[in-house]
């Protein structure tokens, strides 16, 4: 089967031999891009790190996964696709395996930064095959079987990491990986049809650019905060950096007769359009995927399992617009089913600007689905409008340069959700502080007894930390109206998308 076209036409049974390993790999980077978030406080009491130490664990990740997803084109035309998807999968693995062996933090950063960088390519080129695998009239529902690996693994991660670091230790989270890995590799290899490959030079320069602009820029966002931003020399640097290797890149790449990226690809107005809204869905969805689990433990006091099993009523929704999202493509538009998607991620959010620190559980849950819901119709109507007048040819370089897009815009959400968390719970802390002092009367009035007081050593105690709690409920209370900010900035881009010609069924 791996010498069938490109791209079909397949039968039935052909597409599932396909589809289905192809989503177990897809999975495999969605998930573990999420499940060491939960494992760094383990990671640094077994390593003996520091808290700005261990961040480089995910710092040394997506960083060299960008890099390697600027590179996922120009490897899979010069190598051949299936060649890359399968050294991929092979690469995982064995960094898998390294990274639960790994001796100290030194060696954990590098195996991450490894792994990073070889396993790039399995998000871009699965979406690439499920478009080739499937006609055009079926785009929508391979889309909606796709996104299902893309969305769940940052919804499902957390949970995993949380349990397998509980009852097995961080390393099992790297050794997981093994199995699953090997499993698919070998379900893929007399599947996965060969693609023609067309071996050419690579624009060194574009490329260089674009990885020295990509990676500055996501040091910058990942330590800024921790920097004081723009008060910290550091910071400065990695800014400035990343301007000039974004303008080398520009200006190189209109002036080289045979840029790095086609400029061809930027003709088509949808996935213009769609590159747009992928990089608002990547602020609004991911950055909410951060910040609801550190409420429900911060907040709500829920340990680390319990808000994971909170966080996955998300899946759920997202799970339902998944299963749904065949149906609904063939019976309404695609900027209905955007606006239907960007209206429940805003009106979910924006409930969420109503909560007070004992909002209820049940509360919580009908606000994630509903979130959920709304995630995962924008994901699978924006995943398919924006490639459906893209040229077959251009699609795994389109599919790279929209996750690339997609990968920078979560990391500018993330930034910004903490930087708005943190400078508002300070800010507010300090207001909240002032007005606790013996000439307040209320204070006064509720006597040496009561659980807040002045008059005692415990109740100056309780009083402090429910100050702080206020002021942390305020600056997530913020993040939530940013996140409705992002998700209505996302509507009039809709708009802008064209309806794609009527594809024949096959």
């Amino acid at each position: 089967m791996a010498l069938l076209p490109p791209s079909g036409p397949y039968s039935r049974g052909q597409r599932i031999l396909i589809t289905v390993p192809v989503l177990m790999a897809s999975l495999l980077h969605a998930v573990n891009m999420s499940t060491a978030y939960v494992a760094l406080p383990s990671i640094q009491g077994n390593l003996a790190a520091t808290p700005d130490q261990v961040g480089w664990i995910i710092t040394a990740f997506v960083v060299a996964t960008a890099i390697g997803t600027v590179l996922t084109g120009w490897a899979a035309q010069q190598f051949g696709r299936r060649a890359v998807f399968l050294a991929s999968i092979a690469g995982f693995t064995v960094t898998s395996v390294m990274c639960a062996g790994a001796a100290d933090l030194q060696q954990l950063v590098l195996f991450r930064m490894l792994q990073g960088f070889v396993s790039a390519p399995l998000l871009p080129l699965s979406q690439s095959i499920m478009l080739d695998t499937y006609p055009r009239s079926k785009h929508g529902f391979a889309m909606s079987i796709w996104s299902m690996g893309m969305i769940l693994g940052p919804v499902i991660g957390p949970t995993i990491g949380a349990i397998v670091t509980e009852f097995y230790g961080w390393r099992y989270l790297f050794l997981i990986n093994v199995p699953l890995g090997i499993a698919a590799l070998l379900a893929i290899w007399p599947t996965l049809p060969r693609t023609p490959n067309r071996p050419g030079g690579l624009d060194w320069v574009g490329v260089t650019a674009l990885i020295v602009a990509v990676a500055a820029f996501q040091l910058m966002l990942d330590r800024g905060e921790r920097q004081d931003w723009f008060e910290s020399t550091e910071i400065i640097l990695e800014a400035g950096i990343a301007l000039l290797a974004a303008y080398i890149f520009v200006v190189h790449s209109m002036t080289a007769k045979q840029p790095y990226i086609n400029l061809a690809i930027f003709k088509d107005r949808n996935y213009v359009i769609g590159c747009c809204l992928i990089f608002v869905f990547g602020i609004a969805v991911f950055s909410s995927l951060f910040v609801l689990p550190l409420f429900l433990q911060n907040i709500q006091g829920y340990p680390v399992i319990s808000a994971g099993w909170v966080v996955s009523a998300r899946g759920v929704g997202t799970m339902f617009a998944m299963l749904s999202g065949g149906f609904l493509a063939d019976r309404f538009q695609a900027k209905h089913l955007m606006l239907t998607g960007l209206a429940c991620v805003g009106a979910s959010n924006f409930a969420m600007t109503g909560w007070s620190a004992d909002v209820a559980l049940d509360a919580i849950i009908w606000v994630t689905l509903i979130n959920g819901f709304g995630m995962g119709v924008m994901w699978v109507t924006l995943s398919t409008v924006t490639f459906s007048t893209l040229a077959p040819e251009l699609r795994v370089e389109g599919a790279a340069l929209f996750a690339l897009i997609r990968a920078i815009g979560a990391s500018v959400g993330t930034s910004l959700i903490v930087m708005i968390l943190v400078r508002s719970t300070q800010i507010n802390y300090n207001e909240l502080r002032d007005h606790i002092h013996y000439g307040n009367e209320a204070l006064r009035n509720l006597g040496a007894a009561a659980p807040w007081s002045l008059e005692t050593a415990s109740g100056i105690a309780a009083l402090g930390k429910l100050v702080a709690r206020e002021a942390m409920m305020i600056g997530f209370l913020n993040d939530f109206v940013f996140l409705v900010v992002v998700a209505a900035v996302g509507v009039p881009l809709v708009f802008l998308l064209q309806k794609p010609k009527p594809a024949v069924s096959s």
